[in-house]
């Protein structure tokens, strides 16, 4: 990363994207507020929505079925981008809202940014520099004010070395998204990517709360379910994605942090 500039190439290319995709991520809240008052708990909001997304996918890429083709010992590699990126990622989220403020659980996910410029570097990437650091401070900074878990830290809001772990853990598998997909990319197009990693996220889901009883209990909200799924969750990871193509993973990673 150490004196790397964005060529006006990758901004079309990249940055916009990834904006694009923070910017859907960024309604999710709306249509949680939607689907929570409806009933629904929210391991079953992402169960469906990552149920959804991959159906959506699979639909799509039927005439495209050829991209679809990878080799067999990459299968546990995707293995891994989903049910680490997708699946724990919303698991210790949720488990993170439980044990923490909102705002607190918001926040510490949003360390994601960090996660990436380390595993990155540590990984054989390019040292961080000044300019690198001083940005991703800031934006985690932007993040903890605009979310109000520094207000709630300093009014009183006890917080358990457990809910810090589970947050911190959300933080690190929603960054390790950008980790895989960076190498995925490296030989598979973006929607191959996203569809590996919805298949085999979707499934552990699948497992802690089936889709498919949730729908059968809930079919007054059916058509917002599947709009959560294939617009704030398939699009916005697919834009994710082909935006990570295009640039660093700590790059694309810092930029996502205008969703809140």
């Amino acid at each position: 990363m150490t004196g790397y500039r964005l060529p006006s190439s990758a901004f079309f290319r990249g940055a916009l994207p990834v904006l694009a995709a923070a910017t859907l991520w960024g309604t999710l809240g709306l249509f949680g507020k939607r689907l929570y008052q409806a009933g629904l708990s929210p391991v079953e909001v992402v169960s469906v929505r990552a149920a959804v997304a991959f159906l959506g996918l699979a639909l799509w890429m039927l005439p495209r079925a050829g991209r679809l083709r990878i080799r067999w010992r990459d299968l546990p590699f995707f293995a891994a981008y989903g049910l680490i990126s997708i699946g724990l990622f919303y698991v210790l989220y949720f488990a993170a809202i439980e044990a923490a403020p909102v705002s607190v659980a918001a926040a510490l996910l949003y360390t994601a940014p960090a996660w990436v410029v380390l595993l990155t570097w540590l990984l054989g990437g390019a040292r961080p520099g000044v300019g690198e650091l001083t940005a991703l401070g800031l934006a985690l900074v932007g993040v903890f004010l605009v979310t109000g878990a520094g207000q709630a830290l300093l009014g009183g809001e006890s917080l358990s070395a457990r809910a810090v772990a589970l947050g911190l853990g959300s933080g690190l598998t929603y960054g390790l998204y950008s980790i895989f997909g960076k190498r995925a990319l490296r030989r598979y197009p973006p929607e191959t990517a996203v569809f590996y990693a919805f298949a085999f996220g979707a499934l552990a889901l699948a497992v802690a709360a089936p889709p498919w009883q949730a729908l059968a209990h809930h079919r007054e909200v059916w058509g917002l379910l599947v709009l959560l799924g294939l617009v704030p969750t398939l699009g916005a990871y697919l834009l994710y994605t082909w935006g990570l193509s295009a640039l660093p993973a700590p790059t694309a990673s810092l930029l996502a942090t205008i969703e809140p």
